[in-house]
């Protein structure tokens, strides 16, 4: 039992057929109440009647003798069983039984009363009656009136609709269990044909989506979820193989480089100078790939989100020295200055991440501005009370359809010329990531030819 009801769709129909079930058999007993009582108001109403009846045919004798004028067509007198009594309490009349059982004299005070009282009572041969008292007036006369009537035909008919409400529940229950049951197939079905299609997505066909067969309802909520889940998983997918496949080629170049000037190297003999030209070479390249391997392995940590963030209460304007003095030798080499300009006030920042973001777009404005100009670090606060950093080089610019690209990991807007300067294309996808991470932006004004100005916004601020 337990096996069969872990299918979803049995569940389903057991479920519907245990309320149904309550709800038929709650149906059947109120149905058999109400015939109950239908079938016993409408022999009360006949007692009335017979009552009303019998009222005509009693006669009262001056010396209170009773006697019932049977010499009617209608012979009322002779189908009916009934009594006659005095307030007294003794016995004026007694019609002909037709069970040929006798009942008890009416006697008690509750008995003796005015109004008609209904009552049900089994005589001793187990034969069911319905009794009526009444109390009328003849002639000045207070009589009691009794009528007996069988209620064995009411406990048949009622028996019937018992038997008639068996056997109509199990045959209720039986079909609409197998209608629950195909509908249950048949509305879950799209779930069968999601499930089919959803085996069949790999990695090699992770564009394929699984059908909606009705956006409006549950089952199509959950199709486009799961196509939106699909979605996202893609592309996820197609960022990971790219970063593969870009850090393969971008790991490859130093180390055929340091291959390459090894190999150079034991060629022939040389002089020391030339192999410390060598060992110069190779060290290069390494620094080139050490720095390679950082960023890949920073890119790591940001993805498994294993980066915890410490935000602290820090001075802008001192955190922007310290990392200008940190860089400064790299423009020195290329006769560059490094200016800060404009006051800020304090910030609620991760001074460490804050520290990699600007680093790297001061690493990237030192790198493309030309030979004998300016780097300036702007800093203020605007109305509403955020730090602005604003890094502004004397570059070639950057055309309008690379903007946003430029913060992708890996993209170069010239890839060889980057590569000749030591860019390897992660340094703006990786202090764009550390200011989004502590709620700010990064966004780049540039015009071709008259330098870029790359803007930090935070927006933790004090």
């Amino acid at each position: 039992m337990i096996s069969i009801l872990k299918n979803v769709r049995a569940r389903l129909t057991f479920w519907y057929l245990l309320v149904l079930a309550f709800v038929l058999i709650l149906f059947a007993g109120i149905s058999i109440m109400l015939v109950f009582l239908n079938l016993r108001n409408n022999l009360d109403r006949q007692l009335e009647k017979d009552y009303e009846i019998i009222e005509d045919y009693i006669r009262v004798a001056p010396n209170g003798k009773v006697t019932v004028d049977d010499d009617d067509d209608e012979p009322y007198s002779y189908e009916r069983w009934f009594d006659i009594w005095s307030p007294q309490g003794k016995l004026l009349y007694s019609s002909r039984p037709f069970t040929g059982q006798s009942l008890t004299p009416l006697s008690s005070k509750n008995e003796l009363k005015q109004g008609f009282i209904f009552a049900s009572l089994n005589l001793p041969n187990q034969v069911r009656v319905r009794i009526m008292r009444g109390m009328i007036n003849i002639d000045g006369h207070w009589l009691y009136i009794r009528l007996i009537h069988n209620e064995e035909r009411l406990w048949r008919e009622l028996q019937t609709f018992f038997w008639l409400m068996m056997i109509a529940l199990p045959l209720a229950i039986l079909l609409a269990g197998i209608g629950g049951f195909v509908l249950a197939k048949k509305f879950l079905a799209p779930i069968d044909q999601m499930a089919k299609k959803a085996r069949k997505i790999g990695e090699e066909n992770l564009q394929e989506r699984l059908p909606v067969l009705n956006a409006d309802d549950e089952l199509g909520n959950l199709t486009i979820a799961f196509n939106e889940l699909l979605e996202r998983l893609q592309k996820s997918f197609v960022r990971l193989k790219q970063f593969t496949s870009d850090a393969a080629h971008e790991l490859r170049t130093p180390l055929t480089a340091i291959r390459s000037i090894g190999e150079v190297g034991l060629q022939n003999r040389k002089d020391s100078e030339q192999y410390r030209e060598i060992i110069g070479s190779i060290l290069e390249e390494n620094h080139r790939l050490t720095h390679l391997v950082d960023n890949l392995l920073f890119l790591s940590r940001v993805d498994s989100r294993s980066l915890n963030l410490n935000l602290e209460t820090i001075e802008l304007e001192s955190l922007v020295r310290q990392v200008i003095e940190l860089i400064k030798p790299l423009a020195e080499e290329k006769n560059q200055q490094l200016l800060v300009r404009g006051k800020s006030g304090k910030a609620v920042a991760d001074a460490a991440l804050l520290k990699q973001a600007l680093l790297n777009l001061l690493d990237n404005a030192i790198k493309y501005a030309p030979e004998n100009t300016s780097v300036v670090v702007y800093l203020q606060t605007d109305d509403v009370g955020e730090a602005i950093i604003q890094v502004v080089d004397e570059g070639a610019g950057i055309p309008m359809k690379e903007r946003e690209k430029i913060f992708e990991r890996f993209y170069r807007v010239d890839k060889g010329r980057s590569r000749e300067m030591g860019g390897n294309g992660l340094g703006l996808a990786i202090a764009r990531w550390a200011i989004q991470i502590q709620g700010g932006s990064i966004t780049v004004d540039t015009h071709e030819g008259k330098g870029s100005v790359f803007k930090m916004v935070l927006k933790k601020n004090v």
